[in-house]
C-alpha cells in the first residue's frame, strides 16, 4: 500500500515538472491550463457578482449571470475533456487554478457599486481572451483540431456577452478594454 502511495506522489511530481516545462514553452495545453483556470475564477467572480450587485446591474447579472455560469462552466468541462484526449496536462486541484488563473480576486468588490461589479467581468472576459487568442494559434500549430474548434467557439461566445454587457451600460464593445496584441507571435 506504501509502494502505491509512493508512486502516486512520484508521478503527480513528475507531472508538475512537466508542467513547469509546459508553461515555459508553452505549449497548447499549458496555455489551455490557463483557460480553464480562467473559467473557474471567473465562475466564482460571476456568483459574487449575481449575489450581491444591487441598481440595473443587478436585474441584468440576475437575467444573464446565471447562463453565463453555465455556460463558462460547460466550457470548463469540455475543455478539460479535450486537454485529457490530446494526453495534455488538465489542472485538477484549487492550487493549480489560482496559480494559472490571471484573473484577480477581492472579496471586497461585492461591495463596489453593480455597474462597476458588472464592468470588472466584463474586463475578465477581455482577460480571457488574451489567452484564448494565443491557444488558437497553439493548436492551429500543434494541430490538436478538438481543442482549435473549442477555443474558437469560447472566443465566439465572450466576445459577444462582451458586446451585450457593454451595451448594457451604454458602452461601445471595446471601451475600457484592452487590445488584442495581434503583433506578439508566439512562434
Amino acid at each position: 500500500m506504501d509502494s502505491l502511495k509512493t508512486n502516486s506522489a512520484q508521478a503527480f511530481a513528475n507531472e508538475q515538472e512537466r508542467s513547469q516545462h509546459e508553461h515555459h514553452v508553452p505549449t497548447a495545453g499549458a496555455m489551455i491550463g490557463h483557460i480553464t483556470a480562467n473559467l473557474a475564477v471567473h465562475a466564482l467572480k460571476i456568483e459574487q457578482a449575481v449575489l450581491f450587485a444591487k441598481g440595473p446591474s443587478a436585474l441584468f447579472l440576475n437575467q444573464h449571470g446565471r447562463s453565463w455560469l453555465q455556460r463558462e462552466l460547460t466550457f470548463w468541462e469540455q475543455i478539460n475533456r479535450a486537454l485529457y484526449a490530446e494526453a495534455d496536462l488538465v489542472p485538477t486541484t484549487s492550487r493549480e487554478l489560482l496559480e494559472y488563473s490571471m484573473l484577480e480576486e477581492n472579496g471586497a468588490a461585492k461591495y463596489d457599486s453593480g455597474e462597476q461589479q458588472l464592468f470588472d467581468l466584463i474586463k475578465d472576459f477581455d482577460t480571457q481572451l488574451l489567452f484564448i487568442d494565443r491557444a488558437i494559434k497553439l493548436t492551429e500549430k500543434e494541430a490538436h483540431e478538438g481543442q482549435n474548434l473549442l477555443m474558437k467557439e469560447l472566443y465566439r461566445w465572450i466576445k459577444e456577452q462582451i458586446a451585450l454587457a457593454q451595451s448594457f451600460l451604454g458602452n461601445e464593445p471595446t471601451k475600457g478594454l484592452s487590445i488584442t496584441d495581434d503583433d506578439e507571435d508566439d512562434d
